[in-house]
């Protein structure tokens, strides 16, 4: 196996250009905003890197000797084409639209509302979105995605966002129009919005909160979450909303959390993409952005 040679410290080939290109340690640190002593230190490590005398120091200035001028030209060279490159690499990024798929519920009660945050912080990025039924495939020419299951998917990597705590919710309206609904037994008398993804959630919300059983008769059937979120705001019935979504409605009054019992349900939403090399720079950008935006959430549930 052949040895790669050690490249000497990046920090100390910046500080050789600006003060081989200034031909003064003054003016390099001037620029570099450091000190002529912290330049004259960074200068010393790379000649003892290269064996090899870079300028030649008198009482009154600096002069780059011809090793130094040869080396200097090497490095400016590369220095140039490292930059070039780099930029080719961002703009073609840049380029390419953030394809974003995945649970309608998510997407719209999560990331639209908080998106002109990551706009302002990557406003050169175009966003795509295709919101739909989270248990179908990703296509593959998606970026990225937020799904709702157990965070195993084959080949997908998933990252944990956030759990499912679920309590019912509905419209001030419907809550003044209707019987009272104070406790779980109140809810025979309630028209029950269902979602077909979790049509099993009202039956085990209702175990779980100790009432004595009863047959939940009245219900209207939804495709979606959100579709039977929606349908609460527009007081047609009651639906469980899931904690960390609900509460810019509850803040806003579209909606009450007319009983105070929660229930954690199986699964949790992920923040998913393709398991493949290498990974695009915009969905790496978006990947933390996600991550550092539900840290800071407070409101979202807890694992």
């Amino acid at each position: 196996m052949t040895n790669r040679l050690r490249l000497p410290p990046l920090n100390a080939i910046r500080t050789f250009e600006a003060a081989g290109r200034h031909g003064n340690f003054s003016k390099a640190a001037a620029e570099l905003n450091v000190t002529p002593g912290a330049v004259s230190r960074q200068i010393k490590v790379l000649e003892d890197h290269l064996g090899i005398s870079l300028f030649v120091r008198t009482a009154s200035d600096v002069r780059i000797t011809r090793h130094g001028q040869l080396y200097l030209l090497s490095v400016q060279e590369a220095l140039s084409r490292l930059e070039a490159s780099t930029q080719e690499i961002i703009v073609q990024t840049a380029a390419q639209p953030l394809r974003i798929w995945g649970s309608r519920f998510f997407i719209q009660l999560w990331l639209i509302p908080r998106l002109s945050l990551y706009y302002a912080d990557h406003p050169e990025q175009e966003v795509e979105i295709t919101s739909l039924v989270s248990s179908e495939p990703m296509p593959p020419e998606v970026d990225v995605g937020f799904r709702f299951g157990s965070g195993t998917w084959p080949g997908m990597r998933a990252h944990f966002l956030t759990g499912l705590d679920l309590t019912p919710v509905c419209s001030p309206d419907y809550l003044a129009r209707n019987a009272p609904l104070k406790k779980p037994d109140d809810l025979a008398h309630h028209a029950l919005l269902h979602n077909i993804v979790g049509s099993d959630h009202w039956r085990l919300w209702y175990e779980a909160s100790g009432a004595p059983p009863q047959e939940l008769k009245r219900r209207i059937v939804c495709t979606s979450a959100d579709v039977a979120y929606s349908s609460a705001i527009e007081g047609l019935g009651v639906a469980l909303g899931r904690k960390g979504f609900i509460e810019r409605d509850l803040e806003a009054g579209r909606l009450v959390t007319p009983i105070n019992f929660s229930m954690r349900a199986e699964g949790a939403f992920y923040l998913v993409y393709h398991d493949r090399e290498p990974l695009p720079g915009r969905l790496l950008q978006f990947r933390r952005w996600v991550l550092e935006e539900i840290k800071r959430d407070s409101r979202v549930a807890a694992p």
